[in-house]
């Protein structure tokens, strides 16, 4: 089955309309969208409301209609005991997205009740694995695959911790999603896949200048070695689909100016999409 080419909607400032959100992205020829629940938390916010469920409907049948799926959705916060992640499953259902992203908890108290970076793997596999029972539990009810990925602290960075969790958690509505700048950010090459305990579900693809900062840039902007990163998960079976979280050019620009980049954003896309065939 051929790759879809997904963006995130967080493309458009927190708050866009969504409806309008996906118009627009599939006119300029997007297939699939992965629904940024993290940027409608605001006051207002009809995720937060009491007609979420109906409204989540809404854009699904719409966005259906217009050919660009909701496949994907990322999930305010991170693991943990937060109403919110139970709303945000019910939501992916209802938009009909299979796949829901849900930071792990990378952070927790010390001994002192200071806020410290989970450094042991061993500690931040049985944290997360805990925190995660719940929320596995209603997805399975609900038919979607929640996605953890490698972030920017502690174990959180390192792609074989976040493939031992989903091997940990045992479930096949948990899973991973590799983040191509986050690992480059600290240097991590791809030839890691190779040593995961899990093949990635799905991908976060964007770029930066591999110098700390999470740029979320277009691919090819950066510093990535983009046929390095399609040759590794070809080798290791990646069967997911294209999803770019390649935002923040997007973002800085003003609205008049989006559509000339996300037009860029989707060539590059396309020059992925064919590596990875």
């Amino acid at each position: 089955m051929k790759k879809r080419i997904v963006t995130t909607t967080a493309v458009f400032d927190p708050g866009y309309p969504a409806h309008k959100a996906a118009k627009r992205l599939a006119g300029l020829g997007f297939e699939a969208l992965d629904m940024a629940l993290d940027y409608w938390t605001g006051p207002g916010s009809p995720f937060l409301g009491d007609d979420y469920l109906a409204w989540a409907a809404s854009l699904g049948e719409r966005a259906e209609k217009i050919g660009v799926p909701y496949t994907h959705s990322h999930a305010p916060g991170q693991a943990g005991g937060d109403p919110v992640i139970g709303r945000s499953i019910e939501t992916a259902s209802a938009l009909g997205a299979k796949y829901m992203v849900l930071h792990p908890i990378f952070r927790m108290k010390d001994e002192g009740g200071e806020m410290r970076d989970i450094e042991d793997a061993g500690t931040f596999i049985r944290v997360n694995a805990e925190a995660l029972k719940p929320w596995v539990e209603l997805a399975e009810k609900k038919g979607v695959v929640i996605l953890s990925e490698n972030l920017l602290w502690g174990a959180s960075k390192d792609p074989r911790i976040i493939a031992e969790l989903v091997k940990e958690v045992g479930s096949e509505n948990f899973g991973w999603c590799f983040d191509t700048g986050h690992a480059n950010c600290f240097g991590i090459r791809p030839g890691i896949l190779r040593e995961c305990a899990a093949v990635p579900l799905s991908l976060h693809l964007q770029d930066n200048r591999g110098d700390g900062r999470d740029d979320h840039m277009i691919p090819g902007d950066g510093t990535i070695d983009w046929d390095a990163v399609c040759s590794v998960l070809k080798e290791i079976g990646y069967r997911g689909d294209c999803v770019l979280e390649a935002h923040h050019q997007s973002l800085d620009a003003p609205d008049e100016e989006r559509d000339a980049i996300l037009a860029r954003l989707l060539v590059q896309a396309k020059i992925l999409r064919e590596k990875l065939s």
